[in-house]
């Protein structure tokens, strides 16, 4: 889960989605060793499962 910090612009208003300053997760996630991933991920950014449910409606 993203944490509500990544959520929030510099004056410190929470946003509808990832500031853009919080938006190169390699910046300072990276991985450590070459490896497959453990889980795949299945994020989806809050824009497409609003559709998702609107359209399920």
């Amino acid at each position: 889960m993203v944490p509500v910090t990544h959520y929030m612009d510099r004056s410190g208003q929470v946003l509808a989605e990832v500031s853009p300053r919080r938006f190169f997760c390699t910046a300072c996630h990276v991985p450590q060793y070459p490896v497959d991933p453990t889980v795949e991920n299945t994020f989806i950014d809050t824009d497409t499962l609003l559709r998702q449910v609107l359209e399920a409606e």
